[in-house]
Protein backbone atom coordinates (compact mmCIF):
# COMPACT_ATOMS: atom_id res chain seq x y z
CA UNK A 1 0.00 0.00 0.00
CA UNK A 2 1.53 3.60 -1.13
CA UNK A 3 1.67 6.25 1.31
CA UNK A 4 -1.31 8.36 -0.20
CA UNK A 5 -3.50 4.75 -0.02
CA UNK A 6 -2.28 4.43 3.79
CA UNK A 7 -3.28 7.77 4.82
CA UNK A 8 -6.96 7.46 3.36
CA UNK A 9 -7.15 4.13 4.94
CA UNK A 10 -6.29 5.78 8.31
CA UNK A 11 -8.46 8.63 7.96
CA UNK A 12 -11.42 5.94 7.57
CA UNK A 13 -10.91 3.60 9.87
CA UNK A 14 -10.73 7.29 12.78
CA UNK A 15 -13.42 8.22 11.55
CA UNK A 16 -11.94 11.68 9.90
CA UNK A 17 -13.04 13.50 6.75
CA UNK A 18 -11.65 13.35 3.60
CA UNK A 19 -11.99 16.82 2.61
CA UNK A 20 -12.03 20.03 4.86
CA UNK A 21 -15.97 20.64 4.90
CA UNK A 22 -17.51 20.28 8.53
CA UNK A 23 -20.49 17.26 8.36
CA UNK A 24 -22.99 18.40 10.21
CA UNK A 25 -25.97 15.56 10.56
CA UNK A 26 -29.53 17.19 11.82
CA UNK A 27 -31.40 13.96 13.19
CA UNK A 28 -34.70 14.02 14.48
CA UNK A 29 -36.52 10.99 17.01
CA UNK A 30 -40.25 10.74 16.18
CA UNK A 31 -41.21 9.10 19.07
CA UNK A 32 -45.16 7.56 18.91
CA UNK A 33 -46.29 10.24 21.49
CA UNK A 34 -50.00 8.58 21.38
CA UNK A 35 -51.37 11.56 23.68
CA UNK A 36 -50.91 13.59 20.72
CA UNK A 37 -53.39 13.55 18.24
CA UNK A 38 -52.78 11.86 14.78
CA UNK A 39 -53.31 15.11 12.73
CA UNK A 40 -51.40 17.33 15.63
CA UNK A 41 -48.17 14.46 15.16
CA UNK A 42 -48.27 15.04 11.56
CA UNK A 43 -48.22 18.97 12.04
CA UNK A 44 -44.90 18.65 14.31
CA UNK A 45 -43.31 16.26 11.84
CA UNK A 46 -44.12 18.90 8.90
CA UNK A 47 -42.87 21.63 10.82
CA UNK A 48 -39.35 20.08 11.79
CA UNK A 49 -39.26 19.53 7.86
CA UNK A 50 -39.85 22.82 6.91
CA UNK A 51 -36.98 23.92 9.40
CA UNK A 52 -34.79 21.91 7.39
CA UNK A 53 -36.11 22.93 3.94
CA UNK A 54 -35.56 26.39 4.61
CA UNK A 55 -31.69 26.39 5.58
CA UNK A 56 -31.13 23.46 2.82
CA UNK A 57 -30.78 20.64 5.04
CA UNK A 58 -31.11 16.87 4.71
CA UNK A 59 -31.85 15.41 7.48
CA UNK A 60 -32.30 12.10 9.09
CA UNK A 61 -35.21 10.77 10.53
CA UNK A 62 -35.61 7.84 13.10
CA UNK A 63 -39.37 6.28 12.74
CA UNK A 64 -40.94 4.35 15.42
CA UNK A 65 -41.68 1.40 13.14
CA UNK A 66 -45.80 -0.03 14.70
CA UNK A 67 -47.23 3.56 14.43
CA UNK A 68 -45.11 5.06 11.31
CA UNK A 69 -47.81 4.49 8.71
CA UNK A 70 -49.67 7.45 10.55
CA UNK A 71 -46.83 9.65 8.43
CA UNK A 72 -47.18 7.75 4.36
CA UNK A 73 -48.50 10.90 3.49
CA UNK A 74 -45.14 12.53 4.54
CA UNK A 75 -42.84 9.77 3.54
CA UNK A 76 -42.98 11.22 -0.33
CA UNK A 77 -42.07 14.98 0.50
CA UNK A 78 -39.27 13.49 3.35
CA UNK A 79 -38.05 11.74 0.26
CA UNK A 80 -38.56 14.33 -2.12
CA UNK A 81 -36.34 16.90 0.39
CA UNK A 82 -33.64 14.06 0.40
CA UNK A 83 -34.05 13.31 4.18
CA UNK A 84 -33.47 9.47 5.16
CA UNK A 85 -35.84 7.83 6.85
CA UNK A 86 -34.07 5.77 9.94
CA UNK A 87 -35.32 2.94 12.10
CA UNK A 88 -36.27 3.62 16.16
CA UNK A 89 -36.91 0.69 17.07
CA UNK A 90 -40.56 -0.89 16.94
CA UNK A 91 -42.53 0.47 20.02
CA UNK A 92 -40.68 2.65 22.32
CA UNK A 93 -42.43 0.98 24.77
CA UNK A 94 -41.04 0.50 28.66
CA UNK A 95 -39.82 -3.04 27.17
CA UNK A 96 -37.95 -2.04 24.71
CA UNK A 97 -34.77 -1.54 26.52
CA UNK A 98 -31.79 -2.50 23.99
CA UNK A 99 -29.59 -2.61 27.25
CA UNK A 100 -31.09 -4.89 28.56
CA UNK A 101 -33.37 -6.98 26.70
CA UNK A 102 -32.80 -10.54 25.82
CA UNK A 103 -30.79 -11.04 22.24
CA UNK A 104 -33.96 -13.09 21.39
CA UNK A 105 -36.18 -10.36 21.92
CA UNK A 106 -34.07 -7.96 20.80
CA UNK A 107 -33.73 -9.61 17.32
CA UNK A 108 -37.87 -10.17 17.03
CA UNK A 109 -37.62 -6.50 17.68
CA UNK A 110 -34.96 -5.17 15.22
CA UNK A 111 -36.14 -7.73 12.22
CA UNK A 112 -39.72 -6.63 12.62
CA UNK A 113 -39.05 -3.09 12.76
CA UNK A 114 -37.31 -3.17 9.77
CA UNK A 115 -39.33 -5.17 7.63
CA UNK A 116 -42.25 -2.98 8.31
CA UNK A 117 -40.29 0.46 7.64
CA UNK A 118 -38.70 -0.93 4.44
CA UNK A 119 -42.44 -1.91 3.05
CA UNK A 120 -44.01 1.41 4.26
CA UNK A 121 -41.32 3.64 2.03
CA UNK A 122 -40.17 1.13 -0.24
CA UNK A 123 -36.38 1.19 0.26
CA UNK A 124 -33.63 -0.22 2.43
CA UNK A 125 -33.17 1.30 6.08
CA UNK A 126 -29.22 1.69 7.00
CA UNK A 127 -29.51 4.19 10.05
CA UNK A 128 -30.65 3.09 13.69
CA UNK A 129 -31.66 4.45 16.86
CA UNK A 130 -32.92 2.89 19.42
CA UNK A 131 -35.04 4.41 21.64
CA UNK A 132 -34.44 6.02 24.75
CA UNK A 133 -30.79 5.99 23.29
CA UNK A 134 -30.32 2.59 25.29
CA UNK A 135 -27.91 0.23 23.39
CA UNK A 136 -25.52 -2.70 23.67
CA UNK A 137 -22.83 -4.58 21.92
CA UNK A 138 -25.77 -7.33 21.05
CA UNK A 139 -27.69 -4.59 19.41
CA UNK A 140 -25.26 -3.20 17.25
CA UNK A 141 -24.40 -7.41 15.85
CA UNK A 142 -28.50 -7.48 15.18
CA UNK A 143 -28.18 -4.33 13.07
CA UNK A 144 -25.00 -5.34 11.59
CA UNK A 145 -26.70 -8.63 10.58
CA UNK A 146 -29.64 -6.80 9.27
CA UNK A 147 -27.61 -4.57 7.25
CA UNK A 148 -27.48 -1.36 8.56
CA UNK A 149 -24.62 0.99 7.71
CA UNK A 150 -24.65 3.01 11.07
CA UNK A 151 -26.36 3.24 14.41
CA UNK A 152 -26.36 6.26 16.67
CA UNK A 153 -27.75 5.48 19.69
CA UNK A 154 -24.30 6.24 22.04
CA UNK A 155 -23.73 10.24 23.42
CA UNK A 156 -19.92 10.29 23.95
CA UNK A 157 -18.68 12.49 26.65
CA UNK A 158 -22.38 13.37 28.28
CA UNK A 159 -22.68 13.76 31.83
CA UNK A 160 -25.97 14.88 32.96
CA UNK A 161 -28.75 14.31 35.19
CA UNK A 162 -31.49 14.82 32.34
CA UNK A 163 -30.84 11.93 30.48
CA UNK A 164 -33.20 8.82 30.11
CA UNK A 165 -29.93 7.04 30.89
CA UNK A 166 -28.65 9.42 33.67
CA UNK A 167 -24.86 8.93 33.91
CA UNK A 168 -24.04 6.24 31.65
CA UNK A 169 -20.09 5.10 31.87
CA UNK A 170 -20.10 3.58 28.77
CA UNK A 171 -20.88 6.98 27.07
CA UNK A 172 -18.11 8.69 29.95
CA UNK A 173 -15.21 6.70 28.17
CA UNK A 174 -16.99 5.78 24.45
CA UNK A 175 -14.88 6.85 21.53
CA UNK A 176 -15.92 10.70 20.27
CA UNK A 177 -15.20 10.03 16.36
CA UNK A 178 -17.20 7.37 14.77
CA UNK A 179 -16.44 3.82 15.38
CA UNK A 180 -16.66 0.42 14.42
CA UNK A 181 -17.64 -1.10 17.99
CA UNK A 182 -16.72 -4.32 19.75
CA UNK A 183 -18.54 -7.71 19.57
CA UNK A 184 -18.01 -7.06 23.43
CA UNK A 185 -18.57 -3.20 24.05
CA UNK A 186 -20.85 -1.18 22.15
CA UNK A 187 -18.48 1.75 23.99
CA UNK A 188 -15.43 0.53 22.51
CA UNK A 189 -13.60 0.76 19.67
CA UNK A 190 -13.47 -3.54 17.51
CA UNK A 191 -14.52 -5.03 14.21
CA UNK A 192 -18.07 -4.88 13.84
CA UNK A 193 -19.49 -4.47 10.49
CA UNK A 194 -21.28 -1.34 11.31
CA UNK A 195 -20.35 2.14 12.38
CA UNK A 196 -21.47 3.97 15.36
CA UNK A 197 -21.49 7.71 14.70
CA UNK A 198 -22.13 9.27 18.55
CA UNK A 199 -24.42 12.33 19.22
CA UNK A 200 -22.57 14.96 20.09
CA UNK A 201 -21.70 15.98 23.10
CA UNK A 202 -19.29 18.37 25.32
CA UNK A 203 -20.26 17.57 28.50
CA UNK A 204 -23.72 19.46 27.58
CA UNK A 205 -25.67 17.04 24.73
CA UNK A 206 -25.79 18.80 21.65
CA UNK A 207 -29.55 18.33 21.81
CA UNK A 208 -33.18 19.90 21.31
CA UNK A 209 -33.75 20.21 25.23
CA UNK A 210 -30.41 21.36 26.13
CA UNK A 211 -31.42 25.20 24.77
CA UNK A 212 -34.49 24.99 26.76
CA UNK A 213 -32.38 24.69 30.10
CA UNK A 214 -29.52 26.78 28.70
CA UNK A 215 -30.54 28.89 26.30
CA UNK A 216 -29.64 29.57 22.68
CA UNK A 217 -26.77 31.70 23.02
CA UNK A 218 -24.92 28.65 25.37
CA UNK A 219 -25.96 26.31 21.96
CA UNK A 220 -24.17 28.12 20.06
CA UNK A 221 -20.92 28.44 21.90
CA UNK A 222 -21.35 25.16 22.57
CA UNK A 223 -21.69 24.31 18.51
CA UNK A 224 -18.80 26.87 18.26
CA UNK A 225 -16.70 24.59 20.11
CA UNK A 226 -17.98 21.22 18.56
CA UNK A 227 -16.75 22.88 14.87
CA UNK A 228 -13.41 23.66 16.59
CA UNK A 229 -13.16 20.02 17.17
CA UNK A 230 -14.68 18.81 13.94
CA UNK A 231 -12.22 21.14 11.76
CA UNK A 232 -9.26 19.59 13.76
CA UNK A 233 -10.23 15.89 14.19
CA UNK A 234 -12.90 15.27 11.35
CA UNK A 235 -15.56 14.75 13.75
CA UNK A 236 -19.12 15.35 12.36
CA UNK A 237 -21.08 17.20 14.60
CA UNK A 238 -24.28 15.46 15.05
CA UNK A 239 -27.84 17.01 16.77
CA UNK A 240 -30.72 15.10 18.09
CA UNK A 241 -34.37 16.77 18.03
CA UNK A 242 -37.52 15.42 18.85
CA UNK A 243 -40.42 17.20 16.61
CA UNK A 244 -42.66 16.55 19.49
CA UNK A 245 -40.97 19.13 21.93
CA UNK A 246 -42.63 21.84 19.62
CA UNK A 247 -45.81 21.48 21.67
CA UNK A 248 -47.13 24.39 22.69
CA UNK A 249 -47.53 24.80 27.08
CA UNK A 250 -45.76 21.43 26.62
CA UNK A 251 -43.85 22.20 29.61
CA UNK A 252 -46.29 23.98 32.10
CA UNK A 253 -48.71 20.98 31.74
CA UNK A 254 -46.06 18.74 33.12
CA UNK A 255 -44.84 20.98 35.86
CA UNK A 256 -48.41 21.49 37.50
CA UNK A 257 -48.31 17.31 37.00
CA UNK A 258 -45.05 17.02 38.93
CA UNK A 259 -46.91 18.10 42.28
CA UNK A 260 -49.68 15.86 41.97
CA UNK A 261 -48.91 12.86 44.18
CA UNK A 262 -50.23 9.88 42.74
CA UNK A 263 -47.80 10.89 39.70
CA UNK A 264 -44.79 11.58 41.40
CA UNK A 265 -45.21 8.43 43.11
CA UNK A 266 -44.63 6.90 39.55
CA UNK A 267 -41.81 8.98 38.69
CA UNK A 268 -39.68 7.93 41.17
CA UNK A 269 -40.19 4.39 41.07
CA UNK A 270 -36.50 2.98 40.13
CA UNK A 271 -38.20 1.15 36.86
CA UNK A 272 -39.66 4.38 35.83
CA UNK A 273 -36.27 6.10 36.54
CA UNK A 274 -34.29 3.00 34.51
CA UNK A 275 -36.38 3.73 31.49
CA UNK A 276 -37.28 7.03 31.57
CA UNK A 277 -34.41 9.28 33.37
CA UNK A 278 -35.60 11.13 36.66
CA UNK A 279 -38.86 13.62 34.77
CA UNK A 280 -38.72 16.30 37.33
CA UNK A 281 -35.83 17.73 34.76
CA UNK A 282 -38.87 19.49 33.07
CA UNK A 283 -38.78 21.46 36.11
CA UNK A 284 -35.35 23.25 34.27
CA UNK A 285 -36.99 24.10 31.07
CA UNK A 286 -36.95 27.67 30.58
CA UNK A 287 -39.09 27.95 27.51
CA UNK A 288 -41.73 26.37 25.77
CA UNK A 289 -42.36 24.64 22.49
CA UNK A 290 -43.07 27.93 20.68
CA UNK A 291 -40.13 29.14 22.12
CA UNK A 292 -38.20 26.13 21.32
CA UNK A 293 -39.09 26.52 17.70
CA UNK A 294 -37.91 29.88 17.29
CA UNK A 295 -34.51 28.79 18.96
CA UNK A 296 -34.10 25.81 16.72
CA UNK A 297 -35.07 28.21 13.94
CA UNK A 298 -32.17 30.64 14.49
CA UNK A 299 -29.82 27.75 15.38
CA UNK A 300 -29.85 25.79 12.33
CA UNK A 301 -29.59 29.27 10.45
CA UNK A 302 -26.36 30.39 12.62
CA UNK A 303 -24.88 27.11 12.02
CA UNK A 304 -25.56 26.81 7.84
CA UNK A 305 -23.81 30.10 8.22
CA UNK A 306 -20.16 28.56 8.45
CA UNK A 307 -19.35 28.31 5.09
CA UNK A 308 -17.74 24.83 5.59
CA UNK A 309 -20.36 23.52 7.22
CA UNK A 310 -22.16 20.62 4.86
CA UNK A 311 -25.20 19.19 6.15
CA UNK A 312 -25.71 15.45 5.72
CA UNK A 313 -27.63 12.43 6.26
CA UNK A 314 -26.33 9.64 8.75
CA UNK A 315 -26.04 7.06 5.69
CA UNK A 316 -24.56 9.39 3.24
CA UNK A 317 -21.72 10.71 6.01
CA UNK A 318 -20.95 6.84 6.55
CA UNK A 319 -20.75 6.11 2.84
CA UNK A 320 -19.11 9.25 1.76
CA UNK A 321 -16.51 9.34 4.87
CA UNK A 322 -16.33 6.39 6.11
CA UNK A 323 -16.40 4.01 3.01
CA UNK A 324 -19.90 2.21 4.44
CA UNK A 325 -18.79 -1.21 5.40
CA UNK A 326 -15.92 -3.59 3.78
Amino acid sequence: MDKSAAQLATLKSTGQMVNKSVPVLITWDVDPDLDIPCERRQWLLNTAMDLCHRQGIRATFFFTAQPADAYLDEFDKMQAQGHELGCHGLTHGDEEDYSRMPELMQRVYIEQATERLQDLIGEPIRAFRSPHVKTSATTLSLLARNGYLADSSVCSQRIDFVSSNLINSGWIFAPRRPYRPHRDSAFRSGALAIWEIPVSAAVVPFISSAPRVLGLPSMKVLFKLLHAESRRTGKPIVYLAHPAEFMARKVKVRKRELWKWHVRREYFTSSYIRTHGLQPRVLLYKIDGEALYQNTQELFAYMASFPDVKFVTVSEYTSCNLGGIS
